[in-house]
């Protein structure tokens, strides 16, 4: 039976050679094996070891007239064949979020598990451990960073026994800063007591990637920047050791003029950095972190565009995308890496706010060489059968409640939000969009063109649910959630 620990998989890679389902329907009910009703919105991922599924839920709100901001969260065992809840915890919040906040709320991070115990975090400063039937072992707190919008993006990853997390210095530590930053912390798995505290910060903008590195040594990419004057700095890079005896030492830090609201996706060879001020993709040798490749993503590039008279994709070779009235803006947490490609999705507006212009090419998904810079572009549907036409989403949760106070939560998720961060299952990729639209796109594919799309599939009626999550592939299931159900498609 394969396992899904934690949010990149058992390897911390978002990958696995295991196959997934590639089209399904929960509007039509089709290929889906069950969907369980789920008592309030959330958007962690779904960790998955034996026979149980883990994930989070916000606190239920008491009716449509309370307040649509709170940091309490729940978290969730269920039965992985029934979808069945087999029991839940509580963890209070030291800070609140807005729910369903289309930037991530208290509920993002997805638990880890070993099998015999579960961890469940709430970012704004519980953790608990949890035997596998529930029971609780231990509960920590912390004080986590204020002041700023609720963007909290890192994923907890378990290495070894040695619970990994983001957090700012202790209040009473003398190395905390006066406008704190975040640091990866090394926690004890059997106790809940610190080990260790990283020598660089990072931003909570960014999701760090385990990786390892040319030499064996496990070893976490972690980045700095972002919007908000988030205090870590200088922007950047940084390679932080997990070998036993030297864990949290930086091993190299690369200064980058940028943001770091991606994936800090790496192998043993290169790292990659994307900025969306310029446009750009730059690699780095991850021995070093020396630069040694930067592609502008906008120049000489191939766009497939579908049109919708014809009903066929339209080719352009060469293309200037800035001459066309567009920067390319890579979507937030929509990058991944296979083989020698950095996929990600473009955030598509033709209208210009938050300081740019139009952003494009328009509900497109794109994808860069690694090696040669070459840069392609695809539009996707953004919802089965629909081209070129926003698709909003609804949130209403499942008691019938709309849980959302900030209206950007009502997108389509192609636009200015943090939609879940991709995976790859048998060489396939799956995106999911916060109007439900999952897309799995073959990461293989030779040629960027629409042969490669293997599926455009729902989560619920078009227009009709709302999503903010990573799907699990696992046991050659998919295991899904909406804010109103846990699903398993088959």
């Amino acid at each position: 039976m394969a396992e899904w620990p934690q949010a990149g998989g058992s390897d911390g890679s978002w990958t696995t050679k295991e196959r997934a389902p590639h089209r399904w329907s929960v509007a039509e009910n089709r290929n889906i094996l069950f969907k369980t009703e789920l008592p309030e919105t959330g958007q962690s991922g779904i960790a998955k070891y034996g026979d149980q599924l883990y994930f989070t839920t916000m606190e239920p709100l008491r009716n449509a007239r309370a307040r649509k901001d709170g940091g309490n969260i729940v978290g969730h065992a269920a039965d992985a064949s029934t979808g069945e809840i087999l029991w839940s915890v509580d963890l209070p919040a030291k800070e609140e979020s807005p729910y369903a906040y289309g930037f991530s709320d208290s509920s993002t991070p997805t638990p880890v598990t070993n099998g015999t115990h579960v961890w469940f975090t709430n970012s704004s400063g519980h953790i608990i451990c949890c035997t596998a039937d529930g029971s609780v072992v231990w509960r920590r707190t912390w004080d986590p960073t204020t002041g700023r919008p609720f963007n909290k993006q890192f994923e907890p990853i378990l290495h070894g026994n040695t619970l990994i997390s983001v957090e700012p210095r202790d209040l009473r530590d003398p190395r905390r800063q006066a406008d704190a930053w975040n640091h990866i912390r090394g926690i004890d798995a059997k106790t809940g007591k610190t080990l260790w505290v990283s020598d660089d910060g990072l931003t909570h903008y960014n999701t760090p990637v385990l990786g390892k590195t040319h030499s064996g040594t496990p070893a976490l990419m972690i980045g700095r920047g972002g919007h908000h004057d988030v205090p870590e700095g200088p922007s950047g890079l940084s390679l932080v050791s997990l070998a036993k005896g030297s864990e949290g030492k930086t091993l190299w830090k690369a200064d980058i003029t940028g943001k770091a609201l991606y994936n800090m996706h790496w192998n043993r060879d290169r790292a990659y950095w994307l900025d969306e001020d310029t446009g750009t993709h730059r690699v780095l040798d991850s021995r070093t972190g020396k630069e040694v490749a930067v592609h502008k993503l906008g120049e000489n590039a191939t766009v497939r565009s579908y049109d919708k008279a014809s009903k066929r994709y339209l080719i352009e070779q060469n293309v200037n995308i800035k001459a066309k009235g567009f920067r390319v803006f890579p979507a937030w947490f929509s990058n991944i890496v296979v083989g020698d490609w950095h996929w990600f999705l473009c955030f598509s507006s033709v209208r210009a706010e938050y300081g740019g212009g139009p952003v494009g090419p328009l509900y497109s998904v794109g994808r860069v060489n690694t090696k040669t810079g070459a840069t392609e572009y695809l539009e996707l549907p953004t919802a089965p059968g629909v081209y070129g036409t926003n698709v909003e989403a609804r949130t209403i949760n499942s008691r019938g409640i709309d849980v959302a106070s900030d209206t950007r939560s009502k997108r389509d998720g192609w636009y200015w939000c943090f939609i879940g961060s991709p995976v790859v299952a048998g060489g396939a990729i799956y995106w999911t969009m916060m109007n439900g639209t999952t897309y799995v796109l073959n990461g293989n594919a030779r040629t960027l063109d629409e042969r490669a799309i293997l599926g455009v599939n729902d989560l619920g009626p078009v227009g009709g649910t709302w999503s903010l999550n990573t799907p699990t592939p696992v046991d050659g299931k998919l295991y899904h959630r909406t804010m109103t159900q846990l699903i398993c498609i088959g």
